[in-house]
């Protein structure tokens, strides 16, 4: 498995913000109680919100609705395949099962 860093989440926006409406931001300007500050990329479409940052050596990738009560979490592989979900997610062809968070 490849190491995934966050020059790795600059390369996936790189490859797609001519294409699509994202935004590069960090996990502490979003304010969402993520506890190491690194870049994030956020893209919003059809009711939903999908995140993608790296986590140690891996890719985070998040899908949640739009009032953030449920989602889901994936961890593509590398560069290519991250793009490729953000893509899907754009352009409405992924189709992710939501599950509610648990409330604390």
């Amino acid at each position: 498995m490849l190491c995934m860093t966050d020059k790795n989440v600059l390369e996936v926006y790189a490859q797609l913000k001519d294409r699509y409406d994202l935004i590069l931001t960090t996990t502490s300007a979003l304010d969402e109680g993520f506890t190491n500050d690194c870049p994030i990329l956020v893209g919003n479409a059809h009711e939903q919100i999908i995140e993608l940052y790296s986590d140690g050596d891996m890719f985070v990738m998040d899908v949640m609705d739009k009032a953030q009560t449920k989602g889901t979490h994936l961890h593509p592989n590398d560069v290519d395949s991250a793009v490729e979900h953000i893509v899907e997610f754009m352009e409405g062809k992924s189709d992710y099962e939501l599950y509610p968070f648990k409330q604390a």
